[in-house]
């Protein structure tokens, strides 16, 4: 694990994305806070949150209140969060969040062919097994850089940008290629344009990708939170 690459000065700016991002105030989020409750009726998600050791959830208002009242590690596995949501919630995703707004610079043995383009993104994409492919969201993602081989595309990383503040990085290798360093090669190459442009650093990782969260790990990207949401049905 590489040292020191997210500093404890860059937590404001991640605490302020993510309280935009859940609909709370600005200022929410504290080294010294307790629970935060976001009531919002009429929202299409039940969503838990721990950053930075703090506990946030949002949703309906009378969700919001029985998840409350639940263990937060249980909640933030899932399981809890779906019993809350009630038997017609679907869609759980879990993720590990991590952050970084300082990467050291690795220059590879040979210059790497890098292209900015949809199509190559799209192609790799298609040489995928749709849960990565889903998993990574490129097309989702406005900045791609992808590993360009004799043979095609190798590895894609890209980003989008959250609330002007966090750069949100998703990788995605190809099965052939992958063990080789691709996927890390062209997550440094998304990470460092991100950080640049003085974004921090995000990666929200699903909880059950062992090769995803290797690969933050790798890059420097340090996990200081978590995430899980159920979709609501719609009434």
């Amino acid at each position: 694990m590489v040292s020191q690459t997210f500093y404890a000065g860059s937590r404001g700016i991640v605490r302020l994305a993510w309280a935009r991002r859940l609909g709370l105030p600005d200022l929410s989020f504290a080294d010294d806070g307790g629970t935060l409750l976001g009531r919002h009726d009429g929202a299409s998600e039940l969503v838990a949150v721990v950053l930075f050791g703090q506990l946030a959830l949002v949703g309906p208002t009378g969700l919001v209140e029985a998840a409350a009242e639940l263990d937060a590690e249980e909640l933030l596995e899932g399981g809890a969060l779906l019993r809350a949501a009630g038997p017609r919630a679907h869609g759980l995703r879990t993720a590990v969040l991590g952050f970084a707004d300082d990467l050291p610079l690795e220059q590879p043995d040979t210059e790497p062919q890098v292209s900015r383009g949809a199509p190559e993104a799209i192609e790799l994409e298609m040489r995928c097994p749709p849960d990565d492919v889903t998993s990574a969201g490129l097309t989702d993602r406005d900045h791609r850089f992808t590993i360009m081989l004799p043979e095609g595309p190798g590895a894609c990383a890209a980003y989008s940008v959250q609330d002007g503040l966090l750069a949100d990085l998703g990788v995605l290798v190809a099965p052939s290629l992958r063990g080789r360093g691709l996927g890390l090669l062209a997550a440094s190459v998304a990470a460092h344009e991100a950080l640049a442009d003085g974004l921090i650093v995000q990666a929200a990782v699903p909880s059950h990708a062992l090769a995803g969260l290797r690969l933050a790990d790798s890059l420097g990207i340090q996990a200081q939170g978590r995430y899980a949401a159920v979709s609501l049905p719609h009434d």
